[in-house]
Formats: C-alpha cells, sequence, structure tokens
C-alpha cells in the first residue's frame, strides 16, 4: 500500500504526520541513585560550583526567553486509527515581510541625453525580490535563485560556446581555404633600367602594375585525419555539456541540504526555546521551595543542572540556526544582511525504488560516468588522428587572376608612334593563373615531399610578348623534421590508458555512493517510523512523570529530563524526514536527474 506522509499542513494523505505542541505532556521516568556518599557529595559541590557560574549569564537571558508564546496546535491522524494522534510543536511560520520596494525608473529627460540611466538588477537579484515578497523562499525558487547567481555554471556555459567554436574550425578545415588579393595601380610599380648612357634622358622607365587575384588551398586526402579531428571535436562538445549538467546537479544538491539545514535548524530553535519556555516556570517554583526550605539541596541542584542544560541547547539552538541561514546565503550568493525566510512545510510521499533500478538508471545516466566515457572515447579519437598524420597527405592549389601593366617613358615614345599620345605603352590586363598539387608522407621522424606545379604568366615589362609558361616536378626529403609526431602519439596512448582507468575507478565510486544513498534511504524510513513510535511513548511515560511529581512521588529533575527527551524526540523526527529528502535529492544526483524521484508533495 502506497504512504504518503506529509509535514505538517496536509489533508490529503492517508498516513501523515505533523509536529504540534501541548503544554501538559507528561515526561519519560529518569532514575537517579547515589552509589556512595562521599563521591556523591563531591558532585554536589561541583554541582554548586557550575551553579554559580551560570547564574549571572542565565539571568541576562532570561527576561526575553520568558516572553516565548507557546506555538500554535493542531492535530492530525496518525495511522488508520482515528483515536491515535501525536502532539508535536510545531514551528511557526516567519512573519511576512514588507515586500521590498523597487526604485522607481527615473523618466527620460530627452532635453539632457546624459541623465542617470535607470538602475539594473541582475536574474538572481530579480528572482529573490519575487520570490519574497509573499512573506517565504520555497526550495524551488532557492534552486532557481542559486542557479541564476552562480559563476562557475556561467563559466561552464562560456566553455560550452567555446567548444562548439572548435567544432566549427575543425569542419572548416575540411573546405578549401580562399585568399583574394589586389594591386591597385595607384600603389604599385616599380623601375625598369633601360641601358642608356645619354645624361640628357632618364637610364630607367617608370611602369605602373594593376593585379587581381583568388588563391585556393584544398586539401584532398589526409589518411582521415581531418574526419577524426571532427569527430573528436564533437566528443569534446558532449563532453563539455556533460560536465556543465554534472555541476548544475551538485549545485542543485548543495542548495537543498543547505535549505534543508535552515528547515531543520529552525524547528529545533523553535522546539528549544519552547522547552525553555515550559521549564521555566518549573525552576522558579523550584527555586522558591529550596529556599523555603521545601527541596532538599540534591534534589535542587540536580534540577538546576537540567534546567541549565535546557538553557545551553536553547543557545546552541539559536546558533546553528545563524550558522545554517549564512550557509544558504553564501550558497545562493544573496547579501548577508537579506533575511532568506524559509518555507518550513516538509512534504514527504514515500517512495521504495529498488537498488537494480537505481544501479541501471545510475550507469545510464550518470553524467560523472559519461564525463569520463566520453574522455575516454576523445582520447581514443586521439590516438587513431596520430595515426592518421603518419599518412599520406595531398593539398590541391591553385590561383586564377589578371595581371596588366603600364609604361610612362618620357624619351622613347614621344613621338606617339607607340602607345597614346604622350608615349605611355598600356599592357592590357591578361589572364594569369597557378595550379599544383603537393603531397606529404611522413617515413618515421623523416619526411618525403611531392610537388607539381604549372604557372602561366600575363605580359609584363619584363616580358611584352604574350607573357609565358612554366612548369615544374620537385622531390624533397627532409630530415628528422617529424620527430613530435612519435612523442605525441605516446602521449596519446598514454591519455588513453590514464581516461580508461579513471572511468573505471569512477565507476566504482558512483556504484560505491550509489549503494551508501540507497541504505541511507533505507535507514531514514525506518527512523522515521522509530521516531512516531518514540514521540507516542513519551507523550504517556511524560503523563506519568507529570502525576508522579504532583504527588511528590519523583524528582523535579526526572520531570526535566522527560521535558527534554521528548523536545529531542521531536527533532528526531525532523531529522529523520531531512535525511529521507537528503538521501532522495542523493540518489537523483547519482542518476542525473534532479528530479526524478519527486518526493514534495
Amino acid at each position: 500500500m502506497k504512504k504518503t506522509f506529509l509535514i505538517p499542513f496536509t489533508g490529503l494523505a492517508v498516513f501523515t504526520f505533523t509536529l504540534l505542541s501541548d503544554s501538559s505532556s507528561l515526561f519519560k521516568t529518569f532514575a537517579y541513585a547515589e552509589e556512595n556518599l562521599a563521591s556523591f557529595q563531591q558532585e554536589v559541590l561541583l554541582a554548586k560550583e557550575k551553579h554559580r557560574a551560570l547564574t549571572d549569564k542565565m539571568k541576562a537571558v532570561r527576561l526575553s526567553m520568558d516572553s516565548v508564546s507557546p506555538a500554535s496546535v493542531d492535530e492530525i491522524k496518525v495511522s488508520d486509527k482515528p483515536s491515535q494522534t501525536i502532539k508535536i510543536p510545531v514551528k511557526k511560520e516567519a512573519a511576512k515581510p514588507k515586500p521590498e520596494k523597487l526604485k522607481d525608473t527615473p523618466k527620460k529627460n530627452w532635453l539632457w541625453p546624459f541623465a542617470a540611466k535607470p538602475e539594473t538588477i541582475s536574474d538572481g537579484e530579480a528572482l529573490y525580490k519575487v520570490a519574497v515578497s509573499d512573506g517565504k523562499i520555497t526550495l524551488k525558487e532557492a534552486v532557481e535563485i542559486g542557479l541564476a547567481n552562480d559563476l562557475e555554471l556561467e563559466a561552464l556555459k562560456k566553455k560550452a560556446e567555446v567548444a562548439k567554436a572548435k567544432l566549427v574550425e575543425a569542419k572548416r578545415a575540411l573546405f578549401p581555404s580562399v585568399q583574394a588579393s589586389m594591386l591597385p595601380p595607384q600603389t604599385s610599380g616599380g623601375k625598369q633600367p633601360v641601358g642608356s648612357t645619354d645624361a640628357e634622358f632618364p637610364a630607367f622607365r617608370i611602369f605602373k602594375t594593376e593585379s587581381y587575384k583568388v588563391a585556393v588551398n584544398q586539401p584532398l586526402y589526409y589518411s582521415g585525419e581531418l574526419v577524426l579531428t571532427v569527430r573528436q571535436a564533437e566528443v569534446n562538445v558532449q563532453a563539455v555539456e556533460k560536465e556543465y549538467h554534472k555541476a548544475k546537479n551538485q549545485f542543485i544538491h548543495e542548495v537543498r541540504s543547505r535549505y534543508y539545514a535552515v528547515v531543520k535548524a529552525e524547528y529545533n530553535a523553535q522546539y528549544q526555546i519552547e522547552l525553555y519556555g515550559e521549564t521555566n516556570p518549573l525552576h522558579k517554583r523550584l527555586e522558591e521551595e529550596y529556599r523555603e526550605r521545601v527541596l532538599s539541596e540534591v534534589e535542587h541542584l540536580n534540577a538546576q543542572s537540567k534546567y541549565q542544560q535546557v538553557f545551553f541547547q536553547a543557545e546552541a539552538a539559536r546558533n546553528d540556526l545563524d550558522v545554517a541561514a549564512l550557509n544558504l546565503k553564501q550558497t545562493l550568493k544573496i547579501s548577508t544582511d537579506k533575511k532568506v525566510p524559509v518555507y518550513l512545510r516538509l512534504g514527504y510521499k514515500k517512495i521504495s525504488p529498488t537498488l537494480n533500478e537505481v544501479t541501471e538508471l545510475t550507469l545510464k545516466n550518470n553524467p560523472d560516468l559519461k564525463v569520463k566515457e566520453i574522455a575516454y572515447e576523445a582520447a581514443k579519437l586521439g590516438v587513431m588522428i596520430y595515426q592518421a598524420k603518419k599518412g599520406v597527405h595531398f593539398d590541391l592549389k591553385g590561383s586564377y587572376g589578371i595581371l596588366g601593366e603600364r609604361i610612362y617613358d618620357d624619351r622613347s615614345y614621344t613621338t606617339g608612334q607607340i602607345g597614346d599620345h604622350n608615349g605611355n605603352i598600356d599592357f592590357n590586363r591578361d589572364k594569369e593563373w597557378f595550379l599544383g598539387v603537393k603531397g606529404t608522407l611522413p617515413i618515421g621522424p623523416n619526411s618525403l615531399e611531392y610537388e607539381r606545379v604549372k604557372h602561366v604568366y600575363a605580359p609584363t615589362v619584363i616580358a611584352p610578348t604574350g607573357g609565358s609558361e612554366d612548369w615544374s616536378e620537385k622531390w624533397t626529403f627532409n630530415l628528422l623534421d617529424k620527430l613530435s609526431l612519435i612523442t605525441d602519439e605516446k602521449s596519446a596512448q598514454a591519455a588513453v590508458l590514464q581516461a580508461q582507468s579513471d572511468y573505471e575507478k569512477a565507476k566504482g565510486e558512483v556504484l560505491s555512493k550509489l549503494r551508501e544513498d540507497f541504505y541511507n534511504l533505507q535507514k531514514s524510513m525506518i527512523q522515521i517510523e522509530t521516531s512516531v513510535s518514540k514521540l507516542k511513548y513519551q507523550e504517556k511515560q511524560n503523563a506519568v512523570l507529570k502525576y508522579l511529581l504532583s504527588m511528590q512521588e519523583t524528582a523535579p529533575a526526572n520531570f526535566m529530563e522527560g521535558l527534554i527527551e521528548q523536545a529531542q524526540n521531536r527533532f528526531s523526527f525532523i531529522q529523520a524526514v531531512v535525511d529521507y529528502h537528503l538521501a532522495i535529492s542523493s540518489l537523483n544526483l547519482s542518476i542525473g536527474d534532479p528530479d526524478h524521484f519527486e518526493t514534495e508533495s
């Protein structure tokens, strides 16, 4: 049968637990017996010294403690029997703070454009203002605020963008590279010597060059290196995305842990303050009885030590609450002077996953395992890439354009018979192109290169009668220019072994943590049932103690001990429920989905 436990404000469940308060609850019997007179007298002297040391401190805090009002009381049925109820004080929710007013946006000043611009707030600050407007911040709202403020996640987003850019760069290497060049006639030219010895005329002619060209370089065959590089870049993108997913899940789990720590501390602080409020009147009455010599010194000191214990627990609970709230603010990146009124309702829906079920999901979806698995695959691709670099590489290179030159001559062409009326000869722009194939073959640490090219040149000053052509075929042997290929390949092989080792190690750690989380889940469910039984037992036991105290059949210290035990049982119940939520959150973290098992109703 499916069980649902809601704490404390639900009424739709078959099985519900609610924390309630009752100032007339009874306490567990505490047996006090002396062993021998000498040791007992020594204890009395030590208790007196402790009493004198703490009396001054307690008086300063007692006035503030006396003003504590009892918690509201409610009752909800436990199990299927309508007559069974558990009364446990419920922590009151904090008073709803007034929503913070947003600053008025200044109007634009059309006459003075340099007026102050309206202040902008971050996404996290905006989410905080919206969340706190109703007087409480739910767990979901806390997670949203934390995600918006976390800089590590923003850095991982940028890292993912870089990885995607690297993928585009790797794909770009598969396509031809194109280069366009231009030589305007106004900025390009030169001088041509004419061999004249006549001092009346210059010994050279000035010319201007005009050229437009497009060059192309296309990889033809790289033994699979370029394709493998693209595949490795795709794997790197997946790895970065998994790293972001992993960091996000871990952050959500951390926010939940800090959030539940505040909720737990809130309940504990209320329980301890209420305990102090219940024991304080009794303590005052015992002080009067001791002064009137109605109460023995031994019983007075015993009760005084219990009362001091209550006082210490109340102070410690307040300090724990302050520390828990500070940790939550730091995790959410919220200023310490701001309030974080957590929602004190603890919803609880019982789930019972099997170990095989969560193990299968973890092996399939765990982000940490995925990151290690992808890293192992990328390392293997790295080895294949370095092996491909030892294969044959061929590139196709070529260019196409036009070239033209004009000669400015003041001596040979002044008659106008050749050139224009100023004696300027214009070599019309003509086609010029180049085509070649280059291949490289690594031979151990050396390499062998082959190149075959053909050029077609346009007419120029040097060759004015129709241009020229040339072709060539060249072989080149490079000695010890590929030593890096050997060392890089060995490094890649070592990276493969390291990645494989990291994956196996991560797999063992994840499965070990998964089992621990699974057993913590089972333990927390047992603790919830146990704490409920203890609460019911302690309630009846305290009723007996209260009656015996009224008949002066038991020591007042036993009555206080029962109060302390009841407060501890109440907190143990909250602790068990919080542990249950954290165990589920940790299981979700291992599975890779922070919301796979939903425990909030």
